[in-house]
């Protein structure tokens, strides 16, 4: 019975500080993607409080969750794909050995399909089809990319087995001809950095490859309340008169001193005395930096 407890509290111990550190990695992959939108709108707020730290952290923490999912999805989607990976590699490393006449093999075993993926990679290809929509070329850069995904997982999953098995062998007591083979080739530290870098190489590759990056940033900003999409705005004079007349509402109900506009997406919302409104206009879109306190932003229902 104590021997079930201590590997219940040791479990859960390593459940716990593997949330921390996953909480604290999205947490600094957040802030770090949200300085990098608040380049993407050339505007980098000033003026920032204790209140707009808080939201700064919150901001980070919902692309920190969105990503998150996003790669986890990815990667269910490769480990469902692997009933065709995993014979199509088979195969290659077959060919490649008849023409090389050697015996060819992959250095990690190919993980297998696992049903708990199944519901994540359905999601997967709901978002593939959404932003499909927005740029073709991720109707198969996407499914290539979650199978790159699934490639270093699996490496990574099969030398974390490895790495804990040449772990225990090298604690164990008993002197037996494998333990010395471990000992002196290395082979347990080689196996605790492929897992390493095919973590590192998991959490990061859609970062860089997705080429969804921009539409990610911009549906978190939108969970943290920083961009608003079609929101109805009432501006304050001198600012009113910057804005073009035909986005002006004829709203029945306008606070006094504001004029109502519709047709704008507010970029940067929250930090800083700056609220940073774009619209269209004659020559494209137009962007203006607008105090806090000259501006009401109302979120549309339909927005």
């Amino acid at each position: 019975m104590k021997t079930v407890i201590s590997s219940l509290e040791s479990t859960v111990e390593s459940l716990v500080r593997l949330a921390g550190a996953v909480f604290k990695l999205s947490v600094g992959l957040g802030s770090i993607c949200v300085v990098i939108y608040a380049l993407r709108v050339n505007h980098f707020p000033q003026g920032v409080s204790l209140g707009d730290g808080l939201l700064f952290l919150l901001a980070a923490a919902c692309f920190g969750a969105v990503y998150a999912l996003f790669v986890g999805c990815l990667l269910s989607l490769g480990i469902c794909l692997s009933f065709i990976v995993r014979p199509l590699l088979r195969g290659i490393f077959w060919l490649w050995g008849k023409i090389t006449r050697a015996d060819v093999r992959p250095g990690y075993e190919l993980a297998g399909f696992n049903w708990f993926a199944l519901p994540f990679a359905l999601f997967a290809v709901l978002l593939v089809l959404d932003l499909g929509r927005e740029d073709v070329t991720l109707y198969w850069g996407l499914p290539l990319l979650s199978v790159g995904l699934y490639l270093f997982y699996s490496a990574a999953r099969d030398a974390g087995v490895r790495f804990r098995h040449g772990e225990r062998l090298l604690a164990s007591a008993i002197a037996m001809p494998e333990k010395d083979v471990f000992r002196r080739s290395g082979e347990v530290n080689k196996y605790k950095n492929v897992q390493l870098m095919g973590i590192a190489v998991v959490a990061l590759l859609p970062l860089f490859l997705s080429g969804a990056f921009g539409y990610l940033l911009e549906g978190a900003m939108r969970m943290a309340q920083v961009r608003i999409e079609a929101p109805a705005i009432y501006v304050k004079a001198p600012y009113a008169t910057l804005l073009p007349e035909a986005l002006a509402s004829r709203h029945p109900r306008v606070p006094e001193g504001y004029t109502a506009y519709i047709g704008t997406t507010v970029l940067f919302k929250g930090f800083g005395n700056m609220t940073v409104v774009a619209f269209p206009d004659a020559n494209g879109t137009r962007q203006l930096a607008i105090p806090n306190e000259q501006i009401i932003v109302e979120r549309q229902s339909g927005g």
